[in-house]
């Protein structure tokens, strides 16, 4: 509830979101969600917000003094503890999906080297808009160790699950 910015200030914030935003596209993903939320406010920033991105600044100058602190592309294989999904009973969903196997192209080559795993994390901030009660959906990609695909957006709608459909933000990504 601080005061909107005037317009010299104004143009500052969208300068330093901006600044923010291709920092995110080169690898920065610590801060994507912070900048997709404030990227809200580009048409009416307010002091608050101005005083956010400079925190997010001082954040990533913390950060660059801290070698630990970076984010490194390893190309290794993830290891998963496989006993965290020992709850998961493969007869349950037998009668939901029984002709369920995977699909492989008919001319589909051998495959050749080490096996590269995919994993996925999403995930949403249930209502996290206090105004508009509008949820923010993150998404982030690895192949091994390295991501590659990461992506946070404000759901456009609100809808309650039974009575509408959402669109998959993952679907989305994948697009991309």
């Amino acid at each position: 509830m601080t005061p909107v910015l005037d317009e010299e200030k104004s143009n500052r914030f969208q300068q330093l979101i901006g600044i923010l935003r291709w920092a995110i596209e080169l690898g920065r993903i610590d801060i994507l969600t912070e900048v997709s939320c404030l990227s809200q406010h580009l048409a009416e920033p307010r002091e608050g917000h101005l005083i956010a991105v400079y925190k997010i600044f001082k954040y990533l100058s913390l950060r660059l003094k801290n070698i630990k602190g970076r984010i490194v592309f390893n190309g290794k294989s993830m290891i998963i503890d496989v006993a965290t999904f020992n709850d998961f009973n493969r007869e349950k969903w037998i009668d939901f999906y029984p002709d369920a196997r995977e699909e492989f192209p008919v001319r589909m080559p051998a495959p050749l080297g080490n096996p590269a795993h995919i994993t996925a994390y999403v995930d949403a901030n249930h209502a996290g808009n206090i105004k508009t009660r509008r949820s923010h959906t993150g998404i982030l990609i690895y192949v091994n160790q390295a991501p590659i695909i990461w992506y946070s957006k404000r759901q456009n709608t609100v809808e309650a699950s039974s009575l509408g459909r959402s669109t998959s933000h993952f679907e989305s990504a994948l697009r991309w």
